[in-house]
């Protein structure tokens, strides 16, 4: 019954977003009065364009402003399986992820999009009066018969474009790239596209296939083409993992290809939309764990890099050392010890991930016991260590004791033992007020003598309000030691502020922190005295909408950015709208985020992703890592998995 009525509200709200769509009057696309509103996507290529991926309930839902040109050349609303080529095999593709993308960074418009790959399909079938067997299909005539259908009711905006697996062989790769060049010419001329975007999928890199010359050969015939028009794309496969067939995509990674398609095209159009400032670097997600037992799950997924040089390290890549720790899903904040996970190849393979003993509960008393718990490792380069900082969280009969003392607590990692040190805490002024007062979650900023700038925040234990301040303390590799504080910040409002994040950009210091109604920032000359802290706004003034939940700082020379969850998103199903993890740039001067900027970083599946971090693992890249928190139970069903998310800010060079 619970189902039926859950199909039923979706159907409802599906219907009356047409209804009250400015765009579309009855909910069809040949209803809209101005092509120039209807934006159009033709799907070419073989079968990692048609999709082969298992299809959940979430991919059968409908976007109200996404349409599918289907086989009998009607518009109906966009769910998988887009493509018919193979009606007993197709599934989950990159094309409805696409097109839901674009509809979200316009409003007004409603995106069609035209199916017409064939798995299976050589490009010398894209030609001309050829028929492709085994479909008896003629791939390029339908192609062309089928867009031009389309296109009555629209404006032809995109090609995508994924083939090659069937010509990477020694009869047809030496042409594929002169192929190839005929074929999007052709296109253009067909379907007068000549300035319309042309984005090419890369093949799929699957370690169990490693690539022979002739897939290498495909391969540099997609990416040449970037050479031969400006309105030529090619989209990254780094990552993406198959289907267990060792050729076909898996759901999530069609999913994240579409999402790579979207960022694509956007970087394509970005100089015909002068609302939309340009973002200086691309966005490519992995997926380094997943799976889910409906017991616990991974929270607090956060990274550290050790680099190159280090003894025990990998000889050639900065060495990640990803860490994690189980909750139960039973209680609140019920965590066990911490987990490591290591990849050197830029997070393609991970090692499995391993407890580590000296997190593991200590038994205080009967029934009270201590862990370590958001925790947040970071390379200190002054001692060539890779420092780890979270706090400790006190449990009663497996609950979290209510009033408890606090400690910032920090341990280092070797990487020749892949072991972290027993926890240390960090020693505070013997006052009152410090007797709860940790780390946890913060992002931390080392200074060039090697000394540490650390957000904290405190209380008394019996008392409510947190307040926060950045304490300047010194690590000499062994032993991190307290020097002094600055600032003591707080609002009168619910539990004050807390959790705070510490940046540098252009010689200032900022400081965001966490508030029950909202987020909050400062900025200081000194990085320990800030100013009155202020709600986070974007430029036209309007509150961020980002509440009860942390976020995180991205500086680079390219501009400084905020990372951070809000309401607003579609995303009133998600527990205090902790979905999906977006990314904006803010203004040193103003300290408000621009608006027209903001990307989504991880997407949402209906976990929350509020507690995450950011690592720089080089001056050409930065990571954001966050896991799926499972709670509350019943998140499942809009498709999360209990993911651990890499997303790769890739900074474009200058």
């Amino acid at each position: 019954m619970a189902e039926r009525l859950a199909a039923a509200r979706v159907i409802v709200l599906f219907v009356l977003a047409f209804l009250l769509s400015p765009t579309l009057v009855r909910g069809q696309i040949g209803d809209v009065s101005n092509k120039d509103d209807v934006h159009l996507f033709l799907l070419i290529g073989q079968s990692n364009m048609a999709g082969r991926g298992r299809v959940m309930p979430s991919d059968e839902t409908p976007h109200p402003r996404v349409f599918m040109f289907n086989k009998d050349k009607e518009w109906v609303p966009a769910i998988d399986p887009l493509h018919f080529d193979k009606p007993k095999i197709a599934g989950v593709g990159l094309g409805k992820t696409f097109g839901i993308e674009i509809a979200h960074d316009n409003p007004k418009i409603a995106v069609g999009l035209i199916p017409c790959a064939v798995g299976g399909s050589s490009i010398t079938t894209w030609e001309p009066g050829i028929l492709h067997e085994s479909t008896k299909s003629h791939p390029w005539d339908d192609a062309i018969s089928r867009a031009k259908a389309a296109l009555q009711s629209g404006t032809l905006k995109g090609i995508l474009w994924h083939q090659g697996e069937s010509d990477s062989n020694a009869k047809r790769s030496d042409s594929y790239q002169s192929d190839l060049q005929d074929l999007i010419e052709r296109i253009r001329t067909e379907l007068n596209a000549e300035e319309v975007p042309f984005l090419i999928g890369q093949l799929g890199q699957f370690e169990e296939r490693p690539w022979n010359e002739y897939r290498q050969q495909v391969d540099a015939a997609h990416r040449s083409q970037i050479e031969l028009h400006e309105n030529n794309a090619f989209v990254s496969s780094y990552g993406l993992k198959h289907k267990g067939d060792e050729t076909h995509f898996d759901t999530d990674s069609y999913r994240e290809f579409g999402r790579r398609y979207a960022d694509a095209y956007r970087k394509l159009t970005e100089a015909d939309r002068p609302d939309v400032s340009q973002m200086p670097f691309q966005i490519e997600r992995i997926i380094a764990h997943q799976g889910f037992d409906k017991q616990t799950c991974w929270v607090h997924a956060r990274a550290g890099v050790i680099p190159p040089e280090v003894e025990g390290s990998s000889d050639s890549h900065p060495e990640v050392v990803l860490t994690t720790q189980a909750l139960e899903l039973t209680g609140s904040d019920v965590f066990h010890a911490i987990h490591t996970s290591r990849s050197t190849d830029g997070g393609a393979i991970w090692t499995p991930l391993v407890a580590d003993s000296d997190f593991e509960r200590e038994h205080l008393s009967e029934n009270i016991e201590q862990t370590v718990c958001d925790f947040t490792p970071a390379w200190h380069a002054a001692t060539k260590t890779l420092l780890g900082i979270g706090h400790t969280v006190v449990y009663e009969k497996n609950r979290v004791k209510r009033v408890r003392p606090r400690s910032t607590a920090y341990s280092v990692f070797d990487p020749t033992t892949g072991d972290w040190s027993p926890y240390q805490t960090l020693k505070l002024p013997d006052e009152p007020r410090f007797q709860n007062a940790g780390a946890g979650s913060a992002q931390r900023l080392d200074l060039p003598n090697g000394d540490i700038l650390l957000p904290i925040y405190f209380k008394e234990p019996s008392q409510n309000q947190l307040s926060s301040t950045v304490c300047r303390c010194r690590f000499d590799g062994t032993d991190l030691t307290y020097l002094e504080h600055g600032s003591e910040m707080t609002v009168p409002i619910k539990r004050g502020l807390y959790e705070p994040s510490i940046t540098s950009f252009n010689g200032k210091f900022y400081l965001t922190m966490r508030n029950d109604n909202g987020a909050y920032v400062a900025v200081s000359d000194d990085g320990l005295k800030y100013s009155t802290p202020q709600l986070w706004r974007f430029d036209d003034g309007e509150e961020l909408g980002s509440y009860n939940t942390q976020a995180h700082w991205v500086s680079h020379p390219k501009g400084l950015f905020l990372v951070y969850t809000r309401r607003g998103l579609d995303n009133d199903h998600v527990f205090r709208h902790r979905a999906p993890l977006v990314i904006g740039r803010v203004d040193p001067e103003t300290q408000r985020v621009i608006r027209a900027t903001e990307r989504i970083l991880v997407p949402e599946y209906g976990a929350r992703l509020g507690n995450f971090g950011i690592t720089e693992v080089s001056e050409e890249e930065t990571w954001v890592t966050v896991a799926e928190w499972m709670q509350p139970v019943g998140v499942e069903k809009y498709g999360s998995n209990n993911r651990i998310w890499v997303a790769r800010l890739l900074w474009e060079a200058d």
